[in-house]
């Protein structure tokens, strides 16, 4: 009796610990949306560093409803790298934050701004109080075991994405409107009013303060969009490559001077253009997942396509298609039942919301002649690109089963063929309805990835030669830094914040 009273009140003295460990560091942050309004006055860089912590703290929350959200459905899946449940769980609490903020867009100003605190005061009790045992014991470093044992020219690698990810950040406009700020962001209207629902109870705090609302909406496209679409290539890269290659293609996307081209000629293709990859990498999620519970994330990011463009709708139909008929033929029809069953409300949210935006359709967009001189575009603009044309024979040949290459090179085949099954109908969509699918950051994700093909059979033949390998991978690297236009990228970032 004594001894089991001693591991009680043990318990109860590490939980409270770590109880107040966390309610300090939440309530810190918390205290950004009060301190950032009275840094008007400061620096643009200090504006814009205050703004960025806001962010990350609100993906925090993200991640934590998704992994609260996991616990409650009892969702448990199998992944493919440890980012794969990073990414899954981000996506998933954001999904529904923004069904929960379009629900507190129904209400008055005042009414949003008390609901708003009261949000973020009740998840910080119940996010830090550890209702498992298991919560103690994560850490952050504990979601990315991916990265725990890199190796130098690894980390070296990693230490340039970042910092290429700072010094890219597009100029924000001059501009302070909301309206034309939409307009900036999204001329052919594509966003829902659920969209921007969203961005505006996120970014509340802010509201009356127009230069602060604008650093964050630019903010929000840069970090959010762009942020998570290199999570999602990364995550999708590790399908079908090693972690090293996955690196080195996330180095030589964002490296490519088209990255930044693109963003400075249109900043809402940051989240418009990079739903397709998102799409691809959620079909594979939900066939290595192996739970049926799957489907209710499957639902819900179809759901977020169609707020994005409400020409997405019909993807949710493709989708599940592809998955019952084709890629789970090893599932008995319960399982792929359970997967429409959960991903029905999803479906619903995707079907109530295009009904409201069918007269949307008049100013469609569709994929033309043009597309082939935007892929010689982006190559010329990008040397490694160079290697696509080369890597998408040696997939072709690999796929059909015909040469040497396809006996020799150890390639997941059955996610190829999921892979460019995908890609063919998202090709078919743009001719018939939106290009965005498969223009911009769609087709530069592509670009990357076909490219790191070759290396990849190189690096299979070679794979007793370690020293050998490393030359070869710092000649890469080097390749992809020297035609960055790193000093360009630089130039734009300090006249942002010296002026």
């Amino acid at each position: 009796m004594e001894k089991a009273l001693e591991k009680n009140s043990g318990i109860i003295y590490i939980k409270s610990k770590f109880f107040i460990y966390r309610v300090v560091s939440y309530f810190s942050f918390l205290l950004l949306p009060i301190l950032i309004p009275k840094s008007v006055e400061l620096p643009a860089l200090a504006q814009t560093t205050l703004m960025v912590l806001y962010i990350l703290f609100m993906v925090s929350q993200w991640f934590f409803l998704g992994k609260e959200i996991d616990h409650r459905f009892k969702i448990y899946f199998r992944v493919n790298s440890s980012m794969d449940r990073v990414v899954y769980r981000l996506i998933l609490g954001m999904v529904f934050f923004y069904l929960y903020f379009n629900l507190l867009s129904f209400f008055s100003h005042k009414w949003i701004y008390n609901l708003f605190w009261v949000t973020w005061v009740v998840l910080g009790i119940f996010y830090s109080w550890p209702t498992r045992g298991k919560i103690i014991q994560e850490t952050v470093s504990s979601n990315f075991t991916e990265f725990r044992y890199l190796d130098s020219f690894e980390k070296t690698l990693v230490g340039l994405t970042l910092v290429m990810f700072v010094v890219s950040i597009p100029e924000f406009p001059s501009i302070e409107s909301p309206d034309a700020l939409k307009l900036f962001f999204d001329p052919k209207e594509s966003f829902s009013g659920q969209f921007w629902n969203f961005m505006t109870v996120n970014y509340f705090p802010f509201r009356k303060y127009p230069e602060l609302f604008k650093v964050a909406w630019c903010l929000h496209y840069y970090v959010i969009g762009v942020g998570v679409f290199m999570l999602v290539f990364y995550a999708f890269l590790r399908f079908f490559v090693s972690r090293r290659l996955s690196l080195l293609g996330l180095f030589a996307l964002i490296s490519s001077w088209s990255f930044s081209k693109i963003l400075a000629a249109h900043y809402g293709y940051a989240i418009l253009t990079t739903y397709g990859l998102l799409w691809i990498w959620t079909t594979l999620w939900v066939t290595k997942s192996s739970t049926y519970r799957s489907g209710l994330f499957l639902g819900l990011v179809n759901y977020l396509g169609v707020v994005y463009n409400q020409f997405y709708f019909l993807l949710v139909f493709l989708q599940l298609g592809l998955l019952y008929f084709f890629f789970l033929e090893d599932k008995t029809s319960w399982y792929k039942k359970q997967i429409i069953k959960y991903s029905l409300f999803g479906i619903f949210c995707c079907l109530s919301l295009f009904l409201v935006n069918t007269y949307k359709f008049e100013s469609l967009e569709r994929l033309g002649p043009e597309f082939l001189a935007e892929i010689f575009r982006l190559v010329d603009r990008k040397a490694i690109f160079s290697l696509s044309f080369l890597g998408l024979i040696i997939v072709v040949l690999k796929t059909s089963g015909l040469g040497k290459i396809s006996r020799d090179m150890q390639f997941p085949v059955e996610r190829l063929k999921l892979l460019f099954s995908c890609l063919g109908l998202l090709f078919v969509y743009s001719i018939i309805f939106d290009k965005h699918l498969v223009s911009s950051f769609g087709l530069l994700w592509l670009l990357s990835f076909l490219a790191l093909i070759p290396l990849e059979l190189l690096f299979q033949g070679i794979s007793r030669l370690r020293s050998k390998r490393n030359m070869i991978y710092l000649i890469y690297i080097l390749i992809c830094l020297l035609d960055s236009h790193f000093e360009g990228r630089v130039k734009i970032f300090l006249r942002m914040f010296n002026s």
